[in-house]
């Protein structure tokens, strides 16, 4: 077994010969002296100084009295060429692979450079509370055991699960046994892995038209075939729904907050859309990820609270109250499904990285989820009504259709706008946008953006209104004219 030391040692070898035959350091070329290098590395002197003999004894550098060590011009062998990927793929996708292909995931591809002005639904990662979650994890990391050390339980840590079961008592007003709960890495894992179980390619499921596209996506991947309901100012049309596929196998709505135009469903279609999936043997998957933040009316309590037949699956995330990046989900499975959804869910990834739940489980377990949530709802409305002043005084080309809940809006558009235009101005001015069309199955009922205000800070409010006229400027009246 390799002694620390030698394993250094190894380490310094194996970085200075891949840097002599790459070229990094170049034939001929002086070494620097071990001292130095040695600070450099963080090793000690004598750990560089038994690699460079190591690389003379076998041929990669000269040492020259008195004046240092030097790369050799005649080396003992080469760098290996790098591999040119071909041009074209030898391995055919299957047809399921090329409809996979397909799927979308997302209104539009944003490139890296592309910043975070206006984008739709996501939070402010410069508000994720980085300290208070390095303390959890530092504690989390001293109590490290077995249990994290390991592959994760496939349901969920249970310390975790019994703290989202309490919140949800809550907040939501919404009784959930923690073994019915099962950790996802985010409400898409979770539809998708429902649809996995409950659907068999081609059978009809029910989408919200426009409705949430990664969600559709996941049905999709699944084999389902999406059935648009209309979506409205009330949420889904239940009754358009029940008209056009009353067989349906699924339904994914968010009651609460409709993806994008906000509608949350009033009880009777709640019950209605209840009624529905009894009668039909259908399952209704519960999208409830932005339900935190409401900023007219009561928070609107879950339809899960209403199901008494074991017909819903309801999903959330904490990708909204605290990172994407954490990819942490969860759903509450009617109990004759949990055993069948723990078992996809195991022969999907293994489980969700143990180690970020039980850091998760203690920011709860402090109270520090709840006390971040508070103030972000009060920052997050502070840049909505910031947002929305600024775009009546400056945008004249848009009417902002403010949704009571959720991290962000629609942008209306007059008929005939080209909003793939709109969106590629916005990116050449830093904003996010995203197009309306992207959301709908069908043909749309109007033309639109999408856009965030989560991370859009007040002060830049203004500046960001008059972007976006300029860019509508340059693209909507052209289309229009």
């Amino acid at each position: 077994m390799l002694s620390p030391d030698q394993t250094r040692q190894s380490a310094v070898f194996d970085h200075l010969r891949h840097s002599i035959l790459t070229g990094t350091l170049k034939a001929g070329g002086r070494l620097p002296p071990s001292r130095a290098l040695a600070r450099e590395l963080g090793v000690a002197r004598q750990t560089v100084v038994l690699a460079y003999e190591r690389l003379a004894a076998e041929g990669y550098v000269r040492g020259r009295t008195g004046s240092g060590t030097y790369v050799a011009t005649d080396l003992p062998d080469q760098a290996p060429l790098p591999v040119q990927p071909p041009r074209s793929a030898a391995i055919a996708l299957s047809m399921r692979g090329a409809r996979l292909a397909e799927v979308p995931a997302a209104a539009t591809v944003r490139p890296p450079s592309l910043g975070l002005l206006l984008a739709g639904g996501l939070p402010d990662p410069d508000l994720f509370p980085a300290q208070a979650w390095a303390r959890c994890a530092a504690r989390v990391l001293k109590l490290l055991t077995g249990e994290l050390a390991g592959y994760p339980p496939p349901q969920g840590l249970h310390v975790l699960r019994e703290q989202i079961a309490a919140r949800l008592a809550a907040t939501r007003g919404l009784v959930a046994d923690p073994g019915c709960i099962v950790i996802t890495a985010g409400t898409q894992q979770a539809l998708r892995t429902a649809a996995d179980l409950l659907v068999d390619p081609g059978d009809p499921v029910w989408v919200e038209d426009p409705g949430y596209i990664a969600g559709r996506g996941a049905l999709l991947a699944a084999g389902a075939q999406p059935v648009p309901v209309p979506s409205d100012a009330e949420g889904m049309d239940v009754a358009a729904g029940a008209e056009a596929a009353p067989h349906a196998r699924l339904a994914l709505v968010a009651p609460s907050h409709a993806t994008p135009l906000g509608g949350a469903l009033p009880i009777g279609r709640r019950l209605a859309l209840l009624d529905w999936a009894r009668r039909a043997g259908a399952c209704v998957l519960e999208d409830d990820c932005d339900s935190e933040f409401r900023w007219e009316g009561r928070p609107l309590p879950p339809l899960a609270t209403l199901d008494t037949a074991g017909q819903v699956i309801y999903c959330g995330t904490f990708s909204k109250t605290l990172a994407p990046a954490l990819r942490i989900g969860f759903a509450i499975v009617p109990p004759p499904l949990v055993a069948a959804f723990v078992r996809a869910r195991t022969l999907t990834d293994r489980g969700t990285d143990a180690f970020t739940q039980a850091t998760l489980a203690e920011f709860m377990r402090q109270g520090l989820l709840a006390s971040h949530v508070r103030r972000m709802r009060t920052e997050y409305a502070r840049r909505r009504e910031a947002l929305l002043a600024a775009m009546r005084r400056h945008v004249t080309r848009a009417e902002p259709l403010a949704a009571p809940g959720g991290l962000h809006m629609v942008l209306r558009l007059p008929d005939g706008a080209d909003e793939a235009a709109v969106v590629r101005a916005g990116a050449a001015r830093d904003l996010a946008l995203a197009p309306l069309r992207a959301y709908y199955v069908g043909a749309p009922r109007m033309a639109g953006l999408v856009v965030g205000f989560a991370a859009t800070p007040t002060a830049m409010a203004g500046d960001v209104a008059k972007r976006l006229e300029t860019v509508l400027a340059h693209t909507v009246d052209r289309a229009v004219a």
